[in-house]
């Protein structure tokens, strides 16, 4: 089992760890959240989009596997980061018990996803520098909800507390995460240009760098999570 997060704040080291967990535990991992997440990627390939003004991969607008993806969210998110813990935990877990418990948490997960994104969305409108310091505040609402509990109201409140220490480093470690992604999926549309849109492996690749990008970011999360109750056990005591 990896350490417990170190108190070290580089977004390296978050990173290093984050990679290591997945690493080791990518057998339990990979199946399990791509079982889930399959209805996403047909949803994806099957569902026809709305045409936009531009031309390129990017010229239809996916507007019925987004509404999908926001509204199925929830499921899969609660599963992932239930198996996480039961993994962290070393306590047996099921895709089954995993589905369930998504779907049992699916309302306050829903509602409290909508309330960080008008959030965020509010912050865009200010600025974009604060809607990136409410995403770093806000990471850690689905951990409180699915690990401890929470309303979402309190999830919210209670996320914030926690990310006070770690806000930079949570926005330099995804951010370097997001170029990571934005970079991969601009080689993938290139490549597809390059031979041809009737192709389907630029279709798989994207859903496979998707998954990656999915797994880490809410590992790396996860480990800020168990890093942030860390040091609240250490304050209170």
């Amino acid at each position: 089992m990896p350490a417990t997060p170190s108190m070290d704040l580089s977004p390296f080291k978050r990173l290093r760890e984050a990679a290591v967990f997945l690493h080791a535990y990518r057998r339990e991992l990979l199946p399990f959240f791509m079982v889930l997440y399959t209805p996403v990627i047909l949803v994806r390939l099957l569902a026809p989009g709305v045409e936009s003004n531009t031309t390129g991969p990017a010229a239809a607008i996916p507007v019925t596997a987004l509404v999908f993806d926001f509204f199925y969210h929830p499921i899969y998110m609660g599963a992932l980061i239930y198996q996480l813990a039961r993994i962290e935990a070393g306590e047996p877990w099921s895709l089954k018990q995993g589905f369930v418990v998504g779907v049992g948490l699916w309302d306050k997960l829903l509602l409290a996803n909508i309330i960080s994104l008008l959030i965020i969305g509010a912050g865009f409108m200010a600025f974009v520098l604060p809607a990136v310091i409410a995403y770093a505040r806000l990471a850690m609402v689905e951990f409180r909800i699915v690990l401890d509990g929470d309303n979402p109201l309190n999830a919210l409140k209670q996320s914030y507390h926690m990310t006070r220490t770690d806000m930079l480093p949570i926005i330099g470690s995804t951010s370097i995460l997001f170029m990571a992604f934005i970079l991969g999926g601009l080689l993938i549309d290139q490549l597809a240009q390059a031979l041809g849109p009737d192709l389907i492996w630029p279709a798989v690749l994207d859903a496979m760098l998707t998954i990656a990008m999915m797994l880490m970011v809410n590992v790396l999360l996860f480990r800020f999570y168990g890093l942030a109750s860390r040091r609240q056990v250490i304050l209170s005591s």
